[in-house]
């Protein structure tokens, strides 16, 4: 199938029909998405052949049409941005824009019980944002007042026609980053992803090197929201299959009066937790691992006469009794099996579960999975 596509060309305002191929086509079509996106405006097929032309021309490819065709295997490029990060080579500037499209979910959607991410994790955000905005050229001032209504700056006199002061937004950024550092209760700049992801995009920017060496450091958090935020999507951690062909390693256990606590790495390269109530004799499965985060999360934030609610998980507490003795039940959604502890029980299983977050070997295998799944 083929389809005449009409260019535009100056300064004589040519008309240039051709044939394309049905590939072709829908490549085209992708790339007007990306390209509209970034305009806020709608753009034809014509259009868009046009810019790729002048791409052409300056011998340079549209950044925005690469980012089309990232998006088209949204895992398999994620996975190979991890392994160009791993291998120490320079991202490319599409492939930092696709990461900041994921971030920029992570930082705007709550995941079922988890909230936002950390305080910590949108610091170095607003860190990697103010290095991205240090290498801007001299037509980036336009973009802070963007920046500065995202970051939810008081001060009108920042919002009139005159020039910004270009100190105002980065001032703001400093000052935000302290405040996430020093204070539990600070109210974290959702609206962090979306400056980092426009000024990849808009900001007139040096060489790649020089980008790369600015984003690099914080690349470990980056990443980490990158995946939370693909996660969230396309409900799929970044792995690939090859990678999951992994050997079960060897069961590590805790073990309390009346539980035992295993935990390994499966067939599929996830974490299992295998949850023993002996004297119930019952042997309770948990994987993988978003729906082990969400376990953790109840262990910890069920309290007496209150209810839990999560994505996999349904928690609550009852007295029963003449003594009015209180019961902590949990129920997975999936199955609708729910199990009852007495509050001695419970004490005891969650002091089980916080020794097992402090060993070495389930710290290091929930640091390697937050790269598939991200901070969760």
């Amino acid at each position: 199938m083929c389809q005449n596509v009409a260019v535009e060309r100056k300064p004589q305002q040519q008309t240039l029909s051709i044939r394309i191929s049905e590939g072709l086509r829908e490549f085209l079509e992708r790339s007007k998405q990306v390209i509209s996106n970034g305009r806020n405006e709608s753009v034809s097929t014509s259009d868009v052949a046009k810019i790729l032309l002048e791409s052409a021309k300056d011998d340079r490819l549209d950044f925005r049409v690469e980012v089309a065709g990232l998006q088209q295997s949204p895992t398999q490029s994620l996975w190979a941005i991890r392994r160009k990060w791993e291998q120490k080579h320079d991202l490319s500037r599409a492939e930092w824009i696709f990461l900041a499209q994921y971030i920029q979910v992570a930082c705007e959607e709550i995941h079922g019980t988890h909230g936002l991410p950390s305080a910590e994790s949108f610091a170095t955000l607003l860190e990697a944002w103010l290095a991205l905005r240090g290498l801007r050229g001299e037509r980036g001032a336009g973009l802070d007042r963007y920046y500065l209504g995202n970051l939810g700056s008081d001060d009108g006199a920042v919002f009139n026609e005159r020039q910004i002061d270009p100190d105002v937004a980065s001032n703001l950024g400093v000052k935000l980053i302290r405040e996430l550092r020093e204070s539990p209760s600070a109210k974290k700049p959702e609206f962090a992803g979306r400056n980092f992801y426009v000024a990849l995009r808009d900001e007139t920017l040096p060489d790649i090197v020089a980008l790369n060496r600015a984003l690099l450091p914080y690349m470990a958090v980056l990443f980490r929201l990158a995946a939370r935020g693909h996660w969230q999507r396309e409900r799929q951690p970044v792995r690939v299959l090859r990678e999951q062909e992994v050997v079960i390693t060897g069961t590590n256990q805790l073990k309390a009066p009346g539980f035992v606590v295993s935990f390994q790495i499966g067939s599929d390269g996830d974490l299992v937790v295998m949850l023993s109530a002996q004297e119930k004799d019952v042997m309770y499965p948990i994987a993988p691992y978003p729906k082990v985060c969400e376990f953790l999360a109840m262990m910890e934030g069920l309290n007496p006469e209150e209810e839990w609610h999560g994505i996999y998980f349904f928690a609550r507490t009852l007295s029963v009794g003449h003594d009015h003795r209180m019961r902590f039940y949990f129920r997975r959604m999936s199955d609708g099996v729910e199990l009852g502890f007495s509050q001695e029980d419970w004490e005891s299983l969650k002091q089980l579960f916080r020794d097992a977050l402090a060993t070495s070997w389930l710290k290091k295998a929930l640091s390697s999975l937050s790269l598939a799944y991200g901070e969760l």
